[in-house]
């Protein structure tokens, strides 16, 4: 933690999450604000500095009609779209410039307008009228070297560099949340007189999650000049009063606790833009002025183009790395799958594949718990500890998934057993004789050692506390001096997609050792052929073929086909936004909806097609017999299935394929190869929608 939480501190933080920071009442006077009724015929509130932008009073503002003060070609655009595009997302689309003869001059403004309840609200920001042409050829360039990075530090370093060569900020940094919302700037560009953060961490509640919350409704903040007095709102009747929700606009008064903040800090202005993927906040580019930093809307504008570009690109590069990973894992199933059979024990299976897994994982040691006996490699707690771990997890922990630790020393684990040095376990379990009457569940255990790690926080907060009107008043003392913290007994996290890769390979330890035992055993046929049925043939949740029978009924077919020239197309599917569904909902959501899929999808499926789950929310359909048109067909069949199908309370969900059909030559390796890359084409394209090796060609040509 970045900081000791004394009950003070926490009645501060409490103070700062029920500020309503959505709603303050003021504006920014970087241009002024009017609040019209929803038929657009009644000016209901301006802010008090309406006369400085558009030349009349704020009497003269509440007696006139709105039709009057803004221009008819506004409101009748506005009252155009009230009942489309504002009554489903709140804000009028686009971009929106008007031009008014104020004082006798020809004056620009950037409009944005938006609702909140029954009104209509407008703010108009002042534009300058030669920015266009100064900043389409900047913009340009710096979009096309953003769309060009190749790795996310220098894509980060070169958003902040191009940013702050745009607004004038002395500060630009881009900074990360970790999973407890604590933020580290991970990219930065200053000028000389501005303070370093780069490297530095700052505590979660520097950004409290109502804060947080306001970047998913608008993504761009912006504080041109924190020095300045806020500009009320003038009601034109003690009824019309209400406080305003000003999150969608602009313009919105910043808080007394961050002027505050912005104060310690030495900021006098700001502009802060989410970067964020499927609604959730990954982190935020923040520009720091040392001085009041007027910015006009077209320049915020293209920063926040700027920073969507960035934000693909990010999210492009991590998610080849993704896939380079989801490769290794692949390989490394594929090799397993191979050997099946091979070994002649646990330890013989687990020494043909411990450094893969080892290398995979970034582990230190791994064991196998199986009828038990413990068997390991590496740096793992001797053996009869091994023992009580899986003992531990079977009473705690046994029909619940995998469980992990980063922190091995905070869990009761600490005190039942040695650990050796082990700071993080990923305990994957194997179903193994699970289901007899007092049989013990098998475990996959993988362990990390420590990871040594010192963080540089910028500062420490204190909270100072007086009386106002007889209440206890906590406001922050903040200082920006860095200090150190070292994190120590902890080991690197263990990433989602580490954990995903991990249950498959769980599955596949489980299916080759029922497999060997199936060889090994025939004379307990019967008990080992349900085990068959119920594991090494079926998956257990969705209860279609599991990637071990449906793998064999691939190379059944592709043998027929070679033989015979009969056809075989072959689909693979994945759900859209599936981790969404797990996020939003938790994974019991999650298996509901792998469930519902795979019966809609067997619903639709004829005699001789073959559906079986190939890992976590990807499902192979064998369409035997099928040349590539018959595929596609019903591929598009299954889609608009799953589309139309009720999915409970998790709503919509979708599905994208990809379909490839056998030609000579081809193994099961190539014909999946070419479904996968038709896929994530389809997936690319838009998703919900169907894509085949065809389609392929056509692209690259």
């Amino acid at each position: 933690m970045p900081h000791k939480i004394t009950p003070e501190l926490a009645a501060l933080q409490a103070q700062c999450n029920r500020e309503a920071v959505h709603a303050p009442g003021a504006i920014q006077p970087a241009g002024c604000l009017l609040c019209l009724d929803h038929e657009l015929r009644v000016t209901v509130q301006v802010s008090a500095n309406i006369e400085q932008i558009l030349g009349v009073t704020v009497a003269q503002a509440l007696d006139a009609r709105p039709s009057r003060l803004l221009g008819a070609g506004l409101i009748n655009r506005l009252r155009l779209f009230l009942a489309k595009e504002l009554q489903e997302s709140g804000r009028f689309p686009g971009s929106l410039i008007i031009s008014r003869q104020i004082n006798g001059r020809r004056c620009r403004f950037r409009v944005i307008a938006y609702r909140h309840q029954r009104r209509v609200l407008v703010e108009l920001e002042p534009i300058r009228h030669l920015e266009e042409l100064r900043l389409l050829p900047a913009v340009n360039e710096w979009l096309a070297n953003i769309a060009d990075a190749e790795t996310s530090d220098s894509l980060l370093h070169l958003l902040t560099r191009a940013v702050r060569s745009l607004t004038g900020h002395d500060r630009v940094m881009v900074y990360r949340f970790d999973a407890d919302w604590h933020g580290t700037v991970v990219a930065e560009s200053r000028s000389e007189q501005a303070s370093g953060y780069l490297g530095h961490s700052f505590p979660a509640s520097d950004i409290p999650p109502q804060v947080r919350g306001l970047y998913l409704v608008n993504p761009v903040r912006s504080i041109p000049d924190a020095t300045v007095e806020a500009v009320p709102l003038v009601s034109a009747t003690a009824e019309d009063q209400e406080p305003l929700d000003l999150s969608v606009g602009m313009l919105r008064a910043v808080s007394p606790t961050h002027l505050l903040y912005l104060r310690n800090m030495g900021v006098k202005a700001a502009l802060s833009v989410a970067i964020q993927s499927d609604q959730v906040l990954w982190g935020l580019l923040a520009c720091h002025g040392l001085a009041p930093t007027p910015l006009s809307p077209l320049v915020r504008d293209a920063v926040y183009t700027l920073v969507q570009t960035a934000t693909q690109r990010l999210f492009l590069l991590k998610a080849r790395d993704e896939t380079a990973y989801l490769r290794q894992v692949q390989d490394c199933r594929e090799r397993l799958a191979e050997e099946q059979g091979g070994f002649q024990n646990p330890l013989s299976l687990l020494q043909q594949r411990s450094q893969a897994w080892l290398d995979l994982f970034n582990a230190c040691g791994v064991a196998l718990l199986y009828h038990e006996q413990a068997y390991s490699t590496g740096q793992v707690p001797p053996a009869a500890d091994l023992l009580k771990v899986g003992g531990w997890l079977n009473s705690h922990h046994r029909g619940n998934g995998l469980w992990c630790s980063q922190h091995l020393a905070e869990t009761p684990l600490a005190t039942e057993v040695e650990l050796a040095g082990c700071c993080g376990l990923l305990a994957v379990p194997l179903p193994i004789d699970a289901g007899e009457q007092g049989g013990e569940q098998g475990w996959l255990l993988l362990f990390r050692d420590e990871r040594l790690k010192s963080y540089r926080w910028a500062g420490r907060l204190e909270a100072l506390q007086h009386r106002e009107e007889g209440q206890r008043i906590f406001s922050p003392k903040r200082s920006f001096e860095t200090w150190f913290e070292e994190v120590l007994e902890q080991s690197e996290p263990w990433l989602p997609r580490e954990q995903r890769a991990a249950l498959d390979i769980g599955e596949d330890v489980t299916v080759a050792i029922l497999v060997k035992a199936i060889s090994d055993l025939n004379g307990r046929l019967t008990r080992v052929n349900s085990q068959l049925k119920g594991i090494a043939t079926t998956d257990a949740l969705t209860r279609v073929w599991n990637r071990y029978r449906i793998e064999q009924a691939i190379e059944t077919d592709i043998d027929l086909a070679a033989r015979l020239g009969q056809p075989s197309a072959l689909l693979l599917l994945d759900v859209d936004f599936f981790k969404r569904v797990n996020d939003r909902f938790g994974h019991e959501a999650g298996d509901r909806v792998l469930t519902t899929l795979a019966e809609t999808i067997g619903q639709g499926l004829r005699g001789s097609d073959y559906l079986g789950r190939w890992g976590g929310e990807e499902f192979v359909i064998l369409a035997s017999g099928c040349h590539l048109e018959e595929g596609v067909v019903l591929a598009e069949r299954i889609r608009k299935a799953v589309a139309a199908s009720d999915f409970g309370s998790v709503g919509k969900v979708t599905i994208s394929i990809g379909v490839s059909q056998w030609r000579p030559g081809d193994n099961r390796k190539s014909l999946l190869e070419r479904a996968d890359m038709a896929m994530y084409a389809a997936k690319q394209a838009g998703r919900n929608r169907v894509m085949s090796e065809v389609d392929l060609e056509r692209i690259d040509s």
